[in-house]
């Protein structure tokens, strides 16, 4: 019998990288927070270990992107800031 991840829960990856959100079957899925050890975030929905729906990405320059994702790509409606506050 094997125990696969649900519900809510931290998963620190040997790189440093984190992520603590929702699981479903040893994935992420649902809402969650992705934080990379270079200061990167993502915080939003997931959907089987990719970023799908609504969310928010931020990068240590200051640039970020809001808006809809589909099956871990930038996809839809959504902004993308750069750090001098120009945006697309």
């Amino acid at each position: 019998m094997s125990c696969k991840a649900n519900g809510i829960g931290r998963l620190i990856h040997s790189d440093g990288d984190i992520y603590q959100g929702e699981w479903k079957d040893d994935k992420a899925h649902g809402k969650g927070v992705y934080r990379h050890l270079d200061g990167a975030l993502y915080e939003g929905e997931w959907r089987e270990d990719k970023q799908h729906g609504k969310g928010k990405e931020t990068w240590p320059d200051a640039a970020m992107y809001e808006g809809d994702y589909d099956n871990g790509a930038k996809h839809g409606q959504g902004r993308f800031t750069w750090a001098d506050n120009s945006s697309y």
